[in-house]
């Protein structure tokens, strides 16, 4: 919510409006800042019963939060109780449970925020197949060789002339 000072001058402005005031007139009595049109908007939002507290959100210019806390707690309940779950799997999973479409990104900024990220596998993989190798390799030279140039171009003698 926005500071309760401006709240309040804000409800002045429309209260003031409402009562046929021109908006000059209800802005200097608010002692408010603000354009024409944003305060024939706030009156617009005002009249409507079920965006009348839009005008009072913190600074979102009128879109709601899509991630309310409820569904914060339930993305970091879900991501303790599913380790090394991918955010594409949570996006799918609150497209079911709660029908809303939430990107990636955002699912990874909440993660982050609550520290409940996915393991990066890709590196560790690769690490534990180079050190199973290294530990299955006989190191005498013959599967080395055979392993590591396997693929090798073979040079001529002319290269090697001290051999």
């Amino acid at each position: 919510m926005k500071a309760h000072a401006q709240r309040t001058a804000r409800l002045q402005l429309i209260a003031s409006m409402l009562e046929g005031q021109s908006w000059q007139q209800a802005m200097t009595k608010a002692d408010l800042s603000i354009g024409r049109s944003t305060a024939y908007r706030l009156v617009q939002l005002a009249r409507d019963p079920e965006r009348s507290e839009r005008p009072f959100l913190d600074d979102r210019h009128g879109h709601p939060y899509k991630l309310t806390e409820p569904m914060r707690r339930w993305i970091v309940e879900y991501c303790r109780q599913h380790p090394g779950v991918y955010s594409s799997q949570v996006k799918a999973e609150l497209q079911a449970q709660f029908g809303l479409e939430v990107s990636r990104g955002h699912i990874n900024r909440v993660r982050a925020e609550e520290g409940v990220t996915a393991p990066w596998r890709g590196r560790a993989k690769k690490t534990a197949e180079r050190q199973t190798l290294l530990e299955q390799a006989d190191f005498d030279g013959s599967q080395v060789s055979s392993r590591v140039f396997a693929k090798a171009p073979l040079l001529p003698t002319s290269f090697f002339p001290l051999l």
